[in-house]
């Protein structure tokens, strides 16, 4: 499955590397263990409400915001999970 980000996801990701270069590269771990075999063992649930066609893939404290769909994983957020919900 190809990956796709957002320019707002590259940012995150970026301020994230800033701070922590570890939590970083387990995100990026992450979503590519995912896109390899979507079916693994992941903490993935389907959002509800506003965000309901979107689902998060939960790292630690941080969650990705992302959507799938034609062979094509593509990441919308990146976030603090205190952070996640709010817009």
């Amino acid at each position: 499955m190809e990956i796709k980000y957002s320019d707002k996801s590259v940012k995150q990701l970026k301020k994230i590397c800033k701070t922590d270069k570890k939590y970083a590269a387990l995100i990026m771990k992450k979503i590519e263990d995912y896109a390899k075999n979507p079916s693994g063992n992941f903490d993935i649930k389907t959002l509800k409400g506003k965000f309901e066609d979107l689902k998060r893939l939960r790292v630690r404290d941080y969650r990705i915001i992302f959507d799938e769909g034609n062979n094509v994983l593509f990441i919308y957020e990146v976030k603090h999970r205190k952070e996640a919900y709010n817009d």
